[in-house]
């Protein structure tokens, strides 16, 4: 692959460097793991910062003329953009070269791929790092993101073995673990995980935020709350799009919440306090076993 190894890129183009795209061409960077980076972005703000911290070596406006010179190419904007780029990628697509994503919605992406990239549509490895912070921008990209975190692939029957090696190898020189899923299966478990969540968080803050106690209530809130609602400080705009990419998982997950949540609610209603806690002690306890398993603190 015009000299390219399984643990060296000869050249990377990322398009979209924030956090995440950023953070992935530092990583690579510190590990001697790649030779040039380009970055592809439509803020030449955001690319000179880029270049100031080290995080690429060239910029690059035409995304055409830097996939022709990538072997590797990381999408990296935002959901709802990476589909769109998928043609545009396609004439320079040619079997030396691999392209990948960091969307977490696989299932659109990997459609679109499979109708713009025609052929080449094999050298695509959908991917999806289950890292970030609050902030974003590359600015907040640190070299060290993704160590200790899960980074999921979805390969297709299609997809070149060979290539999705590289992908694997690549994702793990930057210290993360790389798991395999379908589409859908990461599609299902991702909106439980990580897109409900999101949307609890922002969903009780807003209720906080109407309620004619709420300034009374920010001078009373404690750690908890804080935790509780952390992930609302992420992009409005992007959870936004990927609320809508994985909605009917979402949807199917919010009834079920709601259930639970009418449960308890019931439960507190009729005095059931032996159900009550038994239901919290389930819970603590499930919490333990994660927390150790990941060994979160």
């Amino acid at each position: 692959m015009n000299g390219q190894s399984l643990n060296h890129i000869q050249t990377l183009a990322i398009v979209g460097v924030g956090l995440i795209g950023g953070s992935l061409a530092m990583a690579l960077k510190q590990a001697g793991a790649v030779g040039r980076v380009i970055g592809v972005g439509r803020s030449r703000v955001n690319l000179d910062t880029a270049l100031s911290l080290g995080a690429i070596d060239e910029i690059q406006s035409d995304l055409q003329r830097a996939v022709g010179h990538a072997d590797v190419i990381v999408l990296a904007t935002p959901v709802n953009t990476i589909a769109e780029l998928f043609a545009t990628i396609a004439p320079a697509m040619n079997d030396n070269k691999i392209v990948t994503d960091v969307g977490s919605v696989k299932r659109g992406i990997v459609e679109q791929a499979k109708r713009a990239l025609g052929n080449r549509f094999n050298r695509f490895v959908a991917g999806h790092p289950v890292a970030g912070k609050e902030k974003s921008g590359i600015a907040a990209a640190t070299g060290d993101l993704f160590e200790n975190h899960k980074v999921i692939l979805t390969p297709t029957e299609e997809t070149d073995a060979e290539a999705c090696l590289t992908i694997k190898k690549m994702w793990q020189i930057t210290g993360a673990e790389v798991k395999s899923m379908t589409v859908s299966e990461h599609d299902r478990i991702l909106s439980i995980t990580s897109h409900l969540p999101h949307v609890l968080a922002y969903v009780m803050m807003d209720f906080l935020s109407t309620s004619p106690e709420s300034e009374r209530c920010y001078e009373m809130a404690a750690g908890g709350f804080y935790d509780f609602t952390r992930t609302a400080s992420s992009d409005p705009e992007m959870w936004r799009d990927i609320s809508m990419m994985n909605k009917h998982h979402l949807l199917e997950h919010i009834e079920k919440f709601k259930k639970q949540l009418d449960n308890v609610a019931t439960m507190i209603d009729a005095g059931e306090e032996k159900a009550i806690e038994d239901l919290y002690a389930s819970a603590k306890h499930a919490r333990a076993l994660v927390t150790e398993k990941r060994k979160f603190k």
